[in-house]
């Protein structure tokens, strides 16, 4: 195991919601590459155990948390268990959002449009207002996972679409209302490959999506760790602290088109 590392975030109790794979992973590494103790938060028991393995055999300090954002119990639950672990919740990253693969609009089910909206919306929101009372006294930094597919063009994920803008006006909402406690919210748009990419489009739509209809002006997705996650560590630390109700968008353009 590598030594223990310090870094802009060190002493930090983060939680990272989604964090068991793609962006989440990446974004909660990032933070513990930084000395942030991080509270990975995912419905997969496998998937949270082995994002915590990889902190820690980095040297970082990572809490397992197995929840569904969906059922506000478990929200409240996993905030409470990093409070009572490390005292306080300083940094929340909501990333967790349940995804289907794009159709057109008046072929969406009610189930579908429940499980985006209250896995991407309802579940941050909760998350959002557990951790409020403990970041009410010393301040603290929220960033939410929005998506261009919302404030840009986007066809055939009008659930997710929808979702994503709502979470993106919830985001300056608490900027507003919560600016007075020294909270900090953003939203962060990123664009990156990950597992959850290659379940929702084929190896074709991937490559349209580049061409046309994704990041157009560097032609490459962005990784979840090193372009995701180190966005997510400039929003959440010292640098900037004059960032409140700002939509980040790391996409490489797609939310011009």
């Amino acid at each position: 195991m590598e030594s223990p590392m310090r870094g802009v975030l060190e002493g930090k109790a983060a939680i990272v919601t989604g964090a068991s794979r793609g962006i989440g992973r990446g974004e909660a590494v990032a933070l513990a590459k930084e000395g942030a103790r991080v509270a990975v938060v995912a419905r997969s028991r496998e998937g949270v155990m082995s994002a915590c393995e990889e902190i820690e055999a980095l040297g970082g300090t990572a809490l397992p948390i197995v929840a569904d954002v969906r059922v506000v119990e478990q929200v409240e639950r996993a905030v409470a268990r990093v409070v009572d672990e490390w005292g306080g919740a300083d940094i929340l990253v909501n990333n967790a959002q349940i995804m289907f693969a794009p159709h057109p609009l008046e072929e969406w089910t009610e189930d579908e449009m429940r499980a985006t909206w209250e896995s991407g919306l309802l579940g941050s929101w909760a998350f959002m207002v557990a951790c409020f009372p403990h970041m009410k006294e010393s301040g603290g930094r929220i960033v939410n996972t929005v998506s261009a597919a919302g404030h840009g063009s986007s066809t055939l994920r009008g659930g997710y679409s929808a979702t994503k803008e709502a979470l993106r006006a919830l985001t300056r909402v608490a900027a507003r209302e919560w600016g007075r406690y020294a909270i900090n919210v953003n939203a962060i748009s990123p664009m990156a490959k990950s597992a959850k990419v290659d379940e929702v489009w084929s190896a074709e739509e991937q490559l349209e999506i580049l061409r046309g209809g994704g990041p157009v002006l560097t032609s490459r997705w962005g990784d979840a760790e090193t372009d995701i996650g180190r966005a997510v560590v400039f929003l959440v630390g010292p640098d900037s602290e004059l960032i409140t109700g700002c939509t980040l968008s790391v996409d490489s353009g797609s939310a011009m088109l």
